[in-house]
Formats: C-alpha cells, structure tokens, sequence
C-alpha cells in the first residue's frame, strides 16, 4: 500500500469538507437573498397593506416599483402573469405572497381579499439591475474562510508531526519527554514496554546460554578427563573396559545433546546448510534400533534436501525417538516426501499421563527455526501422528 504523508492526509479530508460546506453556504445564501427568505419582503409588503387599507390613499396608487390597486386597476401584462400563477380574481385564498418574474424584472406581489369578489393587490417591482448578485461576496468571503481554516490547519499539522516525531524519540530513548496528547502518550508507554520487554528477554536468553553453557561444558569436560584418565590405567579389568566404552560414548552423547540445546538457544545465530534428508533418517534408524526402537522408512525414490542444521536435526529426532518409546508402542512409521515428513504410532496403553512435554516444546522450537509447521493429530484408534511441512508448504 502506498505510504501517505500526514500533511497531505489532512489536507485532502478539511479541503473536501470546507469545499463541501462552502458550495452548500454559497447556494443556501444565495437563494435566501434572491427569494427573501429572510421575511424582509412580505413585511414591507404587509406594511403597505395597512396604508392602504387604513384609507390613507386613494387607490389605485402606483410610485416607483410600487402598485397598489384591485384587479381591474392592473396593467395587462401583470394580469396575465398572475392568472398564470394562480392569483386571479377568482381564487378563494384570503392572502397570498409570492415572488414573480415579470420580463427581466422581480415582481413581490400580495394578494388580499376581505371580499373575496374584490381581492386587492400589493406589488413591489424591482428592476434586475437593481438586484446586484451577491456570488462575489459570497466567493470573497469563502476565500477569507479558507485562508482563516489554512492558518488553523498549519500549526495543528506542525504540532502533530512534532509529537509523531516525539513518539520515535521515545522508542529510542525512555527518558525522552512525554507526549502532550493521550493517544500519542499510551502509543509511547506500549511501545516502550515492549521494547523492553523484547530487549529483557533477550538478555535473559543470553544470560541463560552462558550459564546453561558453562554449567554443562565443565561437569562434562571433567566426566571425559576422567574417563581418558582411566583408559591410561593398565590395571583395569577386562570387564570394565566395556564399561568404559560405553561411558565413553554417552558422555559423547551428551556433549552433542548439550552443544544441540545451547545452539537451539541461540537458534538465530545457526546456520543452515542443505542437507539430503533420506541418509539423515537412516543413520537415526540404525541408531534407535540398537536402543529396541523400531522404525519403519518409507522413502522416495528421488532425493529430499532442505535447509537444516544437522545438530538441531538430530536433537528433533531423538526427542522424536525418546517419546515413541516412552510414549507409544509398537513401530514407529516415518514417511518422507517433498511436503513434508510424517511420524505415526499407536499410544502406549501402560503410559501414566498424557500431554505436552519438554520434548514437544523442543520439537516445535526446531521446526520454528528451519521454517517448519508441525501439526499434531490423535486418533480414535489410539494411533498418535505428527506431521512436519516444510517451508514452502501451502497444504
């Protein structure tokens, strides 16, 4: 969407209305001033009535742009433009007001009938040129509206944009001045707070990779200095050295399950290569089979490689391994195509509780660093399925 600019915005919208409501001013006035709608005209036309009807003068009586007479007394153009308009002789109206044109000029005329068979009129006739427009003034003064509406609506842009730029300030600096509005001020304390709160959970995280760091690597390193220090005994039994071996080989995989839990704290610094993810599988098959875990591959025939960190990959699949045989029961079936992988069992009947645990947490925080949607399903037949898609996936 095109990006607009506050001042332009504000502009557009108060021009569209002062035009709107000049236009709508200018007609309105306009007409009150041509029909007089004020009342202006009827009064002088009714004080003209009580002249006349007081006895004052003889009637008929004509002065300039004025006659008051009966209708006998009319010249014939007046005649015939008030029998067009309703106001002959024989209308039963006791009083009538109403504006004519008569050639180029306005006709105000009053028709009133004490008797209805001797109706008098009162007319005031004004010439056109006689009746300047007003549209010029009108226009005059609209300008002198919008150069006053102009005025207002400058400093009140400057000062919004002022405080627009206060609330950047204040996403870099907390100490930076209050905004002077309310909307502005709760914008600033929210982006402020989760600021914040952005940059607090990341030094916790931080704080949390070092100590989870040094905590692992040192008992570790001390368990693989011992055990390299009981290989260059030439006492041991012979019956210790599988032992040994088999020491040996765990703390080597706990120093690949500690290296994979610290990498996914610092998921965003992993780096991911293109890894084909068949001989991946196969490699993990082999080694859960010799923990009693049996898992059945159904593999393309063509070649499935995405963007992975092989460590992050391997802790995905042991945690995976870990709940089928704490969990489930039976083979574990793991299918592999271009969308996606999918691992399906049946659910342990022995099984003490059910639910989310730290290994479904670290699943889902795998497949959130390379881009994945995992998606669980249960069955009614106690058959439990997880499917990974890949990125890219629109299913």
């Amino acid at each position: 969407m095109k990006q607009k600019t506050l001042r332009w915005y504000l502009a557009r919208r108060l021009f569209l209305l002062f035009s709107i409501f000049s236009l709508i001013w200018i007609w309105v006035a306009s007409q009150v001033y041509h029909y007089a709608w004020d009342g202006t005209s009827e009064y002088y036309l009714y004080q003209d009535l009580e002249v006349a009807l007081s006895g004052q003068l003889k009637l008929p009586y004509e002065d300039t742009g004025k006659l008051m007479g009966h209708w006998q007394d009319l010249p014939t153009d007046y005649q015939r433009t008030f029998a067009r308009h309703g106001l002959g002789p024989d209308e039963q109206a006791r009083e009538f007001t109403q504006l004519l044109t008569l050639g180029e000029d306005y006709v105000y005329i009053l028709r009133y009938a004490e008797m209805p068979s001797e109706p008098l009129y009162i007319v005031h006739r004004i010439a056109g040129q006689d009746s300047p427009s007003l549209l010029v003034v009108f226009i005059a003064l609209t300008l002198a509206l919008f150069v006053l509406a102009a005025l207002i609506w400058w400093p009140t842009h400057q000062r919004i944009v002022r405080e627009s730029e206060q609330l950047t300030a204040s996403l870099k600096s907390p100490d930076s001045n209050p905004a002077q509005f309310e909307e502005f001020a709760s914008q600033s304390i929210l982006a402020a707070t989760d600021a914040y709160a952005q940059d607090y959970a990341q030094q916790q995280e931080r704080l949390y990779s070092a100590f989870l760091s040094h905590e692992l690597n040192t008992p570790l390193a001390q368990i693989q200095n011992t055990l390299a220090r009981f290989g260059q005994l030439d006492e041991l039994p012979l019956d210790a050295l599988p032992l040994l071996t088999q020491l040996e080989q765990a703390g080597q995989d706990l120093v690949s399950l500690s290296e994979a839990i610290l990498l996914l704290c610092r998921a965003d610094q992993a780096r991911l290569t293109v890894t084909e993810l068949s001989g991946v599988l196969i490699s993990w098959q082999q080694i859960w089979l010799q923990q009693g875990l049996c898992i059945e591959l159904n593999l393309p025939t063509e070649p499935v490689s995405q963007p992975v960190q092989l460590r992050l990959l391997t802790l995905l699949l042991t945690q995976l391994g870990k709940n089928a045989l704490q969990h489930g029961e039976g083979a574990l079936v793991v299918t592999l195509d271009n969308s996606g992988m999918t691992f399906s069992n049946r659910v342990g009947q022995q099984q003490a509780h059910h639910g989310q645990g730290l290994g479904t947490q670290i699943i889902a925080r795998v497949c959130t660093c390379f881009g994945w949607r995992e998606q669980h399903h249960s069955h009614s037949d106690q058959q439990f399925t997880l499917t990974i898609h890949f990125s890219g996936y629109t299913g």
